[in-house]
Order: C-alpha cells, then structure tokens, then sequence
C-alpha cells in the first residue's frame, strides 16, 4: 500500500519505506495539491499557480508531471493528464494530512507563494486541527479491453489485427516487430498504445512475419506489406480514417495514401523516413546497417541479449537497465533470426519519394530532435516534401518518446490536436 503524509511537507511511504522526493519544492507542493484534490484540475490553472513567472509555465508543468511519475513508480500511472486537465487517482492509497502544518507546506515557487496556492493552504489550514485520514480514491478504469480478429491477405498470409478502446478510429500500420499482446505489456510501447486506446478506437495489425500474424511467410517485401495494410482496412471496413505510421511504417502509409487517397483523412508520421538504408549517401552509414545485418542472422535467437541490445539502445538510448532488458525479450519473442535479418533487408530498400508530392492530405509529421535512429533531419527532410505537413520536433533521444517524457505528453497532444481538425 502507497500512503502519502502531508504536513509541513509531503511524504510518499511504499512497502513501508519513504520514497525519494523530487529536489524541486515546485514539484513536491504539485504533488501535494494533486493528492488534496478529488477533481481534475486544468491544466492552465496549475501552469499559473506553479509557474506563473516562468517563460513556458506549460513545459514547467510537464517538467514536474515527469518526475512526479518517476516518485509513483509502478504507480505512475496514477497522474491522469489529457489535453485539459490533470488529477491524480490513488487506488488502495491512504492520504493522511495534518491541517495544523499547512501553512508550513513548502512554498510554491522559489519567491513566494501564488495567491492562489496561498488560498488553498489557508482552507486547509482551517479544515480542521486534527490529522484526518481520507479514503482513497476511486479505482481507476482498466485498460481497454482488446478484440484481436484474423484476415487474409492475398498469398493466404493469416494477419492478426486488433481494436481497443473506442470513439473515432484510428488506424496504426505495423512497424518493426510488433506483437499485440505482449507489447501491452513492454514499457516502449505499452503507454502510446494505452494512451490512444483511451482516447480512440485504436486499430492495430502484426506485420507479417510477426506476432501473431504468420511467420512462416514467402514474402517480406515492401509491396507485400502495403498489401497488408489494404488487408485489414478492408477488413475493418473502414470507409476513411486517418492513419498513423511509425518508424518503416511510415513509408508503408505514404504508399497506402497515395493509393488510396479517399479512404485517408490525414497522415501522423513518427519517427518516419522515405528511403531505407541503402539509399543513405555515406557508405559507412549502408557498411554499418550491412554488418548489423549479419549479426541479427547468426546472433538473434540466442539466450544472450548481446545481438539484439544493438537495436534497442538505438532505439530507446534513454531507458533504463530493466526496460531495455524488456525490450530485448519483447524483440526475441516477437519474430526469428531469420524473420529479422529479412525484415532488415527488405527496409533497406525502402523508397516512397516519387509518392511524397501526390500526398494532398493533412501531415503531422513528429521526429525526436536527438534520434538516433533515424536522424531528425531526416524527419525534417519529409515534411518538407509533402505539400500539407507540418513538423514537430520532440526533446528526446529515443526513437520514440516513452511515458514519462515530457516529450510523450508533447506527443500526444500534438496528435490529439492534429486529429481535431479532421473530418470526422
């Protein structure tokens, strides 16, 4: 059980220690009028009262909002922050407080309290002299449940695909190795996958050769998975909707678009690139993906991590030791030794660029400004390309913001933002 003591000063006691707190008194005063609060409170409301002299009070609030995560640890999940507002949920939690010490909780800026901050510990204060114990917030809703279905595709490839959550559909095309049910639960790819199931009814698919869709396949070409895009959208029969692609998968909804343009009301393109590897101008760069090449094929399905830790620290140079050693074992049960080295072949020979100006449709195009992956000029590169794209770079190194990040919320504000101005 998590209990948080709030007195001249907030606590957080989990299994029966005392958690290290953020050094920022901003962020600690935050937590405290979070956990105080029952009801969401906007987003506008806690820039002002936090960081009202600083010059980007929004990004100040995300500062916090990150760190307060790292303090819940496995609880993090407990901040519920959408476009709006902010509330912290503490399922089986115990907040005892001690009005007497109010007006000795830390200040909420560095020069003095905000009036409004002010107000609160003042009402606080006089709730009551003696320490009260409040009963623990409501359980939080579960994750959406997830219906996984099987189609066809046209050389009898079985190819698992999936919907969670609901409201307006969303349509994810595959990546580099997915899997629908493990990746709910690999700390990479669980928050973006929660995150859109909460606000959408997210649509996702196992590329081929992957997951749960067939490994033992003939084709991994580019053309094969377009074809399994074209698949499952026919599948879900799904009239228009905007598509989402990440990493590869964004040249695999470049091509869908320009195929079928009436059927894709916009693109959000992360982490996206127009020409695989072989293409890359620097011999070294085409040296280094040929040599990665073999050590996937003799060196993947091995018990030691060695190989596949090439790819994840690319990927996510931020994560930590445990989250990269999940990744690692999300890689190795996601696809063959084999399955890989030829998913790599095949993206090395990537190139959409002849599709990019006949795409008329809205592009969001987001791209971590330190990738180092896919480099962020390379992102900068495409939305320059297309004719409606707007870019916006993400403070981080991994290929793909995690929860956590202030560049995840920037993320997903960003695509809820983009996907507002859609027909719907």
């Amino acid at each position: 059980m998590t209990r948080f003591e709030i007195g001249e000063d907030i606590r957080v006691i989990r299994g029966g220690r005392a958690v290290e707190m953020p050094k920022s008194r901003k962020a600690r005063a935050l937590l405290a009028y979070l956990v105080l609060n029952d009801k969401p409170v906007h987003r506008s409301r806690l820039s002002e009262m936090f960081w009202d002299q600083s010059a980007d009070p929004r990004g100040g609030l995300r500062w916090a909002l990150t760190r307060l995560r790292r303090v819940l640890g496995p609880d993090g999940g407990w901040l519920r922050a959408d476009k709006a507002t902010v509330r912290l949920e503490c399922p089986d939690a115990a907040i005892v407080r001690d009005p007497a010490a109010a007006d000795r909780l830390l200040l909420a800026t560095e020069s003095g309290e905000h009036d409004d901050y002010a107000a609160w510990l003042a009402a606080l204060r006089d709730s009551g002299p003696e320490p009260v114990q409040i009963p623990a917030a409501p359980r939080s809703a579960p994750p959406p449940r997830q219906t996984i279905r099987y189609t066809e595709a046209a050389d009898g490839t079985r190819i698992a695909y999936a919907a969670m959550g609901e409201g307006r559909p969303v349509l994810k095309a595959a990546n580099w190795l997915t899997h629908l049910d493990a990746e709910l639960e690999t700390p990479v790819w669980s928050g973006f996958t929660l995150e859109m199931a909460r606000r959408y009814r997210l649509l996702r698919y196992d590329e081929r050769g992957s997951g749960l869709s067939d490994w033992d396949v003939a084709d991994l070409s580019f053309e094969a998975f377009v074809s399994d895009l074209e698949c499952v959208a026919d599948a879900l029969e799904l009239e228009q909707f905007p598509l989402i692609g990440i990493s590869q998968g964004s040249s695999v909804s470049i091509e869908y678009a320009a195929r079928h343009p009436e059927r894709v009301s916009g693109l959000i393109l992360i982490g996206g690139y127009p020409t695989g590897w072989r293409h890359n101008p620097d011999p070294a760069v085409v040296a280094r993906k040929e040599a990665e090449l073999v050590l996937v094929r003799h060196g993947w399905g091995d018990n030691s991590p060695a190989y596949r830790q090439i790819f994840s620290h690319s990927f996510f140079p931020e994560a930590d030791a445990q989250t990269l050693d999940r990744f690692n074992e999300f890689q190795r049960q996601t696809t063959s030794a084999e399955n890989a080295a030829r998913f790599m072949d095949s993206f090395g020979s990537i190139d959409v660029r002849d599709r990019l100006a006949q795409i008329d449709k809205p592009v969001l195009v987001l791209h971590s400004r330190d990738d180092q992956r896919i480099a962020a000029s390379v992102g900068s590169s495409l939305a320059a390309s297309l004719a409606n794209a707007q870019l916006v770079t993400l403070p981080s190194s991994n290929h793909i913001p995690m929860v956590g990040e202030p560049a995840f919320e920037i993320l997903v504000e960003e695509i809820e933002r983009f996907l507002e101005t859609l027909p719907a």
